[in-house]
This record gives structure tokens, C-alpha cells and sequence, in this order.
């Protein structure tokens, strides 16, 4: 594999590069890497290294933690995902920010769910409150649930 860089040597410095809220992976050989400051002339110590490593942590990443589950936003980062319904709140600042740097807005631009859609959501929903219904055996609303679900057009209820 080449060097991303010069694009002529062998790439033997592999890592990957984690800015706006996006992962990249980097292939450059020793000389580019030396260019760019990755590689230094002279050997580190293993205590230089932790301490260049800690200087590119957020340590606001580490300080902001969702109350309920206790996911920190190093943690949401990392794992892409929330750790309850509580974290969309408590990470909203930087996850629009996310969202504005990858997609230059903080708002969708694009394609609609087509106006079948609705139907299926609302079919969905109706569907979920007759199981829980018959679940209580109230069987009166479910009733009126079932003729919603027929005046939808939805069979075999």
C-alpha cells in the first residue's frame, strides 16, 4: 500500500484520524509522517507518548454524562449510539454540531417518506394498541380499534 501523501513509498504509519464526527483511515510512510509531525527524530519515552495522546482528548467529551444511564460523550462517540432516551437531551448541542458538519445543516434536505408511509406508521400504531387491549382484555376498545384498522383497509385483524 502507498503513501497517502506522496504517493510514491511504501506506507508503514497506519492510524486512523477522528475529526468531525467522522473516522478516515491515514496510510503514510515515515518520511511524510515525519513532515507532518507524527514521527519524531528522536525515540519517546512511553510517559511522552500518554502525554501527546491526552493533549488531543477532549475532556469535555469526559465531563458531559447523561443522569440515567451515565453514557459520557466519549462513550456516545465511540459507540455511535445512546444509552437511553434521556441522552438525546443531554447530547443535543453535539449532535447537532455533528450533524451540521457532515451534512452542512442541521436540518434534512432531501427526499420525503413517500405518503404511503404515514398509513403504514399509523397501521403500526393502531396494531400495537389492540395487542395491548386484548392484553388488559378490554375488548371493548379493542373493538373500536379493530373497525379503525378496517376502515384503513388493513385485513385479517
Amino acid at each position: 500500500m502507498l503513501c497517502d501523501d506522496c504517493k510514491k513509498k511504501p506506507a508503514s504509519i497506519f492510524f486512523k484520524d477522528v475529526s468531525g464526527g467522522q473516522i478516515k483511515e491515514v496510510h503514510l510512510c515515515e518520511d511524510c509522517a515525519r513532515k507532518k509531525g507524527i514521527l519524531s527524530e528522536k525515540k519517546l519515552s512511553p510517559l511522552e507518548v500518554l502525554q501527546k495522546l491526552l493533549k488531543n482528548t477532549s475532556y469535555e467529551d469526559e465531563r458531559v454524562i447523561c443522569p440515567i444511564c451515565f453514557l459520557n460523550l466519549a462513550e456516545f462517540k465511540k459507540l455511535g449510539r445512546f444509552g437511553c432516551a434521556n441522552c438525546l437531551n443531554v447530547f443535543e448541542p453535539y449532535i447537532k454540531s455533528m450533524i451540521k458538519e457532515v451534512q452542512n445543516s442541521e436540518r434534512h434536505i432531501g427526499k420525503r417518506a413517500k405518503p404511503g408511509g404515514r398509513r403504514a406508521i399509523e397501521v403500526f400504531r393502531l396494531r400495537e394498541e389492540l395487542r395491548r387491549a386484548l392484553e388488559k382484555e378490554a375488548y371493548e376498545d379493542a373493538a373500536q380499534i379493530r373497525d379503525k384498522l378496517k376502515t384503513l383497509g388493513v385485513e385479517n385483524v
